[in-house]
């Protein structure tokens, strides 16, 4: 389930203390000018993050300042404690999940909206000198989508929406999700959603795709900005009572690096990176094979970034 994505970038933690950063993004801030910090920018293994990285790496050089992208480190295990240490500056995370990996692995309440994600995000990074930004409007998590004619034929918009036709809707998910407090167990709980069926599919994959497409399905479950909702013309329906975690991109940064300056530059880029932007640029490296730091400059060079 993409839910736990504290656990999938948090699985190596008890190892993080025995691996070595490469040498490459030691002493971060070395080099830097009186006026403007020099910036190293980390992140995961995740095509996203890359991309992202090097959205943020764009617009901050041509603000004037010297930056480092150091794209796929590891798993947040790696990435986290490197930002912590001072042996990165900057990288972008996703405030729900990051608060969960903070924690110990465990989902907080205070993830289940952005307004409280990232103050509990600060506080729990102040001692180690870290602070987050505010956080774009780029959405990572599950979502669950209807083909458009349904939603235009039952007028669906919302999760809550959703309550009066669920009794002739079936589902479809991982073979966990009905179990799980962040899909069919949680849609009912929260949305009141009593489901036909449920129809165990892949996680967010081809066969959940296919299946919603050929009417096995007529609700499945996918993820806001993997692509197969914009590429297939899905409704992704609004989260309206916070079920999933609230993890849009935001950026991490160090207290030493995050001047009022380099905030403007970053609040100004995520001001336009949307999920749906963020879901064609996931595409291109994903699907047509394209590096992401050449995505990452052709889209800044299209929004006059």
């Amino acid at each position: 389930m993409r839910f736990p994505r504290s656990l999938a970038f948090g699985a190596l933690a008890a190892l993080a203390s025995t691996l070595i950063v490469p040498a490459a993004f030691t002493g971060a801030a070395a080099g830097a000018s009186s006026s403007k910090p020099t910036i190293v920018i980390g992140s995961t293994n995740f095509e996203e993050q890359a991309i992202v990285s090097n959205i943020w790496a764009d617009v901050l050089k041509k603000a004037g300042y010297p930056v480092t992208v150091e794209p796929a480190l590891g798993t947040r295990a790696i990435v986290v404690p490197a930002i912590e240490k001072g042996q990165i500056n900057l990288e972008p995370d996703y405030a729900a999940s990051l608060l969960g990996y903070l924690h110990g692995g465990t989902p907080q309440a205070a993830g289940d909206n952005i307004s409280t994600a990232i103050p509990a995000d600060q506080k729990a990074l102040a001692s180690f000198g870290v602070t987050v930004f505010p956080a774009s409007k780029a959405l990572d998590t599950n979502v669950f989508a209807v083909t458009k004619a349904t939603a235009n034929k039952d007028h669906l918009t919302t999760l809550s929406s959703l309550k009066p036709f669920a009794s002739k809707l079936t589902l479809g998910g991982p073979p966990e999700c009905p179990t799980f407090a962040g899909c069919e167990a949680g849609l009912k709980k929260t949305y009141g959603l009593n489901f036909a069926g449920f129809k165990s599919l892949d996680e967010a994959g081809p066969l959940s795709v296919a299946a919603l497409k050929n009417g096995e399905v007529q609700v499945v479950e996918l993820f806001s900005s993997d692509g197969n909702v914009v590429s297939n013309n899905f409704v992704a329906l609004t989260d309206n009572k916070h079920l999933e975690g609230a993890d849009y991109i935001v950026p991490v940064i160090r207290k030493s690096v995050a001047t009022s300056g380099v905030e403007s530059v970053l609040n100004k880029i995520d001001a336009k990176l949307t999920t749906t932007a963020i879901s064609k640029l996931n595409l291109d490296v994903t699907s047509n094979q394209e590096q992401p730091a050449a995505v990452a400059q052709t889209w800044v060079n299209s929004v006059g970034g």
